[in-house]
């Protein structure tokens, strides 16, 4: 079966799926708008990457009630809204007086 694609040329249902294809995987490289990016999902193993934290620790975090999750069977999935609240808990300003950072000196001891 052959089909058209914008009046120009016949292609063949393979050839149609493989147009298809190619234009599904350029917008997969492409980054996401910023109020996507609120959606993401992490499974442990990239939100391990991301937190460079190993899974005992993240399995704490879950466990105490630090970190949201949803679960289905025994795979868990993390939002990014579920990350940012975490992040937010334990976010701690800044409390040094004055913009200027501490001069750095030698590397040797006293």
């Amino acid at each position: 079966m052959a089909q058209k694609l914008n009046g120009e040329k016949e292609l063949c249902d393979r050839e149609l799926l493989e147009k298809i294809l190619s234009i599904v995987e350029k917008q997969e490289k492409l980054p996401l708008p910023a109020h996507e990016g609120r959606y993401r999902l992490y499974d442990n193993k990239s939100l391990m990457e991301k937190l460079n934290i190993k899974d005992k620790y993240l399995k704490k975090l879950r466990d105490n009630g630090y970190l949201g999750y949803s679960r289905e069977g025994d795979k868990y999935w993390y939002t990014q809204e579920d990350v940012d609240r975490f992040l937010r808990r334990f976010h701690y300003e800044a409390f040094a007086i004055g913009d200027e950072l501490p001069k750095q000196e030698g590397g040797g001891y006293v």
